[in-house]
């Protein structure tokens, strides 16, 4: 250990390096002094992740890509998104930032900078230009037509959100000048991401419950109807997708489709908030009831996507939070949706320090000077199990829900390229087994680090201790 003039010590310690993971190290000066809190980090310990080299990772397009994250993304936030395994990011910015005083104004920006040879709006570096070791890191962009509020011109008085104050009905202008901003849009998103297959075009946010929207539901549904042919035009690989309801919001969703949503939406988001552990708060059940509903409406099954969901662990603590998350995205991705975007890189709050209630980040804000886009982080829990989850699941498809499992046992089965992946755990139980049958001599069992061994087969199965956290079974061959 070396110290300064000032007292401030440093110690260099070899860490650790036989397991992936998460780890915590703790420490006390003599006196019995621990270290100090930083952030939004407790008292008393630093934190390392140890996750799989980025190198080793596939990309698999955004048809094949199923993994992404909510951030404010500064640089030191968007280092780790090869180390996560993240693919898709939301776009910003939205129409009531491109088009703050008068409707047209985003396309006149965009000619503008087009004659000096510029893009408009540019884009984000952190996200769109993610490297790793000097090579390109493929990001894929969910384009977004408003987020959480509209241009205040567009607004119809008295319709505003009780939480989202500028988020409401058009106005006589706002219905004349969104069809143009979403043409704009989808036009630039057309030319800017032509590696995509499909681009997911999010219309609204949140408008259930008057939270977000405090409009009639014809009113909702005029986004989509003023919208729909729009974005069409000008994107021939788009999908109009809404209306990010929260779980359990079927009442809603049934008179949306009464209303016509249907005619003017090609796939649903949701944002998929439930309490903890969403096993037994009715995250399976509202999915599929929710593709039932969209299924009824158009005739035909269409695409699902997460865009938004998360635990804070100043509520249930770091390892729920983890728990919960991972699971979540597990079930949304066994479910059938394409791809989930979780929430939120790193802990935010507002509207000051002391509201703890925004510790929804994968990593610990260690800046308390920076409410957003931490310049320093420290993972937590759930960013080294996302980075595995990320690794064992990218590129699969599912294949449903794991047959003969038993009282709180849950699972998925995931294929890709001739491999089975098993996703398995227990809810509640703190320990519990399942018999797995394999086809090969032997299987590989990997825990939600992905620390794996080799588990040989007798009678054509292997045993697999489950508990709340997934464990995977790789099945080559099958």
């Amino acid at each position: 250990m070396t110290a300064d003039s000032s007292g401030n010590a440093t110690a260099t310690v070899a860490a650790p390096s036989k397991n992936l993971g998460y780890f915590q190290v703790e420490a006390t000066l003599p006196d019995g002094t621990p270290l100090a809190a930083q952030g939004t980090r407790p008292t008393g310990f630093i934190t390392y992740a140890v996750v799989p080299d980025p190198a080793t990772r596939v990309n698999y397009g955004d048809s094949g890509s199923r993994f992404g994250m909510q951030g404010g993304f500064s640089a030191a936030q968007g280092s780790v998104i090869p180390y996560l395994g993240i693919r898709y990011v939301l776009a910003d910015p939205a129409w009531a930032d491109l088009e703050p005083n008068s409707g047209g104004q985003y396309a006149l920006a965009r000619s503008a900078a087009a004659a000096k040879g510029q893009t408009f709006p540019a884009k984000n570096p952190v996200t769109t230009g993610a490297t790793y070791n000097g090579a390109a890191w493929p990001t894929y962009s969910v384009p977004l037509i408003s987020r959480a509020k509209i241009p205040t011109w567009a607004l119809e008085p008295g319709t505003a959100g009780t939480l989202c104050k500028s988020m409401g009905a058009l106005n006589s202008l706002g219905t004349i000048s969104l069809p143009g901003f979403a043409g704009a849009l989808a036009e630039e998103t057309s030319a800017s991401y032509t590696q995509q297959s499909a681009h997911y075009y999010q219309i609204t946010w949140e408008p259930q419950s008057k939270w977000c929207f405090g409009g009639s539901t014809a009113q909702l549904v005029q986004y989509y109807k003023l919208t729909y042919a729009a974005i069409h035009q000008a994107d021939a690989k788009a999908l109009v997708t809404g209306p990010t309801l929260f779980p359990g919001d079927d009442a809603t969703m049934k008179e949306l489709w009464a209303a016509g949503l249907g005619n003017y939406v090609d796939a649903q988001s949701l944002h998929p908030y439930v309490k903890f552990p969403p096993e037994s708060n009715g995250l399976v059940s509202s999915v599929r009831a929710q593709m039932q509903l969209a299924e009824a409406a158009k005739g035909h099954s269409i695409p699902f996507v997460g865009t938004e969901h998360g635990y804070s662990s100043s509520s249930i603590g770091e390892l729920n939070e983890a728990l919960g998350n991972i699971r979540t995205t597990l079930i949304l991705l066994g479910e059938g949706f394409k791809f989930d975007i979780s929430f939120y890189i790193a802990d935010f709050w507002s509207p000051n320090f002391s509201d703890k209630s925004h510790y929804y980040g994968y990593y610990y804000n260690l800046n308390p000077k920076l409410a957003y886009g931490s310049d320093k982080i420290a993972p937590k829990p759930a960013a080294p199990a996302f980075a595995a989850m990320s690794l064992l699941l990218d590129g699969t498809s599912t294949a449903g829900p794991v047959a003969n499992l038993t009282g709180s046992q849950m699972g998925y089965r995931f294929l890709r390229n001739g491999t089975t992946i098993l996703a398995l755990w227990d809810y509640q139980a703190a320990s519990s087994t399942v018999s797995v049958p394999v086809a090969a001599d032997s299987a590989q069992v990997c825990t939600w680090m992905d620390n794996c061994s080799t588990v040989a087969a007798s009678s054509g199965k292997i045993t697999v201790q489950l508990g709340a956290s997934p464990s995977y079974v790789v099945i080559s061959g099958s």
